[in-house]
């Protein structure tokens, strides 16, 4: 596993790992689906993330087959525990690319922002984690 600075170089990654520019958000909250969705639903159900059960918020955007998507939980158990972990995921033509990072609160609500506004998203401090995904069935 490598940062995700080394990672982009290696492997020439294409824009897939930023957000799509004129693709539709959808957002899930523990799973279950939000309608209509906006800028203050999003930051509801980051604040609603808990250190106490298993709770997780996913912003996806999809298109086909093509997806790309922020997704953050607070960890529950390990070296990181009560953390906020932030993952990124994306499929391209090179495959599924799964990149995360945990951190505060804060830094989790700056990049589903970053995200949501169609920025340029700085993966600084995100370890690829593309070797961790299930294989395709």
């Amino acid at each position: 596993m490598g940062l995700f600075s080394n990672f982009f170089q290696q492997n020439e990654c294409s824009l897939g790992a930023q957000p799509r520019s004129g693709w539709s958000w959808s957002l899930s909250v523990n799973g279950m689906p939000v309608a209509h969705v906006s800028w203050e639903d999003v930051t509801k159900a980051l604040d609603g993330l808990c250190p106490h059960e298993d709770s997780f918020v996913i912003l996806e955007q999809r298109k086909g087959q093509d997806y790309w998507f922020i997704q953050s939980a607070v960890a529950l158990t390990g070296p990181h525990t009560g953390e906020y972990v932030v993952g990124v995921g994306w499929n391209d033509d090179k495959g599924r690319h799964y990149m995360e990072r945990c951190g505060g609160a804060g830094r989790a609500v700056d990049m589903f922002r970053a995200a949501w506004q169609g920025k340029t998203l700085d993966f600084s401090g995100f370890e690829d984690q593309s070797d961790q995904l299930p294989g395709d069935s």
